[in-house]
């Protein structure tokens, strides 16, 4: 049996939001099949950056949450996300508005 390359990238992802193959899908337009396929071969060059930024959320969040939080705090709805959950944002191509205001919320000089 084949060994199964697992996507570093797209595990940096999924582990720490909590998403199952196909809500991976979703947030990048794609199928299940698809990311299925980019576990195998890597995320395609034109998804590289949106993949990154949302790679670059996941690391903030699991350096500054406890782990076991983010799911849910991905799938909450926030006031500064306008209405929106951080997986919605993400699935509207606003994942760098996102990387952008998480990183503004844990910039404490900023709030000082």
């Amino acid at each position: 049996m084949p060994t199964r390359v697992r996507d570093k990238l797209l595990a940096s992802i999924e582990g720490p939001f909590g998403l199952n193959r196909t809500e991976t899908g979703r947030i990048f337009g794609v199928s299940r099949q698809a990311i299925e396929s980019w576990h195998a071969t890597g995320v395609p060059g034109r998804r590289q950056e949106k993949a990154a930024a949302v790679a670059a959320v996941a690391e903030l969040l699991s350096r500054k949450l406890k782990t076991e939080r983010i799911p849910g705090i991905a799938r909450r709805a926030a006031t500064a996300y306008g209405g929106l959950t951080m997986l919605e944002m993400i699935e509207r191509d606003r994942h760098l508005e996102l990387l952008a205001i998480v990183r503004a919320s844990f910039d404490w000089a900023q709030t000082a």
